[in-house]
């Protein structure tokens, strides 16, 4: 499920900082690059349950939120307190952090739930596909 959370940022300041705590976060850095290869695992063997995707999200949400005190902050905090409450098993903000929009691994059956623990925030549906990137193009004004 995928959330705004009504902070826009300017994602600059934020990696900014990220990037000069670097040599300080080598270990997480690391560690979060090794989760990659989790990730994978998970998604494309059939023999794995994608709840441990969600919980992935959730370990990798807390190195994340580690990297520099601008990543997070108490609004964010928040949103992804009631949605693990809520029942999502793990989430993360995207991008570099302090806003914009959070994604959360849900249970169909705990779906409704979340987007009621979350109702004052724009929710963004949405679907995965194997077609590859699209251009869309929207122009109002434009005659065809």
């Amino acid at each position: 499920m995928l959330f705004f959370t009504g902070l826009s940022r300017i994602a600059a300041e934020v990696a900014k900082d990220q990037i000069a705590n670097i040599p300080k976060k080598i270990d997480t850095l690391n560690t979060m690059k090794g989760m990659v290869d989790q990730a994978y695992s998970i998604l494309t063997d059939g023999n794995l349950e994608l709840d441990a995707f969600g919980e992935l999200l959730n370990d990798t949400w807390k190195l994340k939120r580690s990297l520099s005190a601008k990543v997070t902050n108490d609004h964010v905090d928040e949103i992804y307190s009631r949605a693990i409450k809520a029942g999502a098993i793990g989430g993360k903000l995207l991008g570099a952090g302090n806003g914009g929009f959070m994604c959360f691994y849900v249970k169909p059956e705990k779906r409704a739930t979340v987007r009621k623990a979350l109702g004052d925030l724009i929710h963004v549906p949405f679907k995965f596909d194997f077609d590859g990137s699209k251009i869309i193009v929207y122009q109002p004004n434009e005659i065809m």
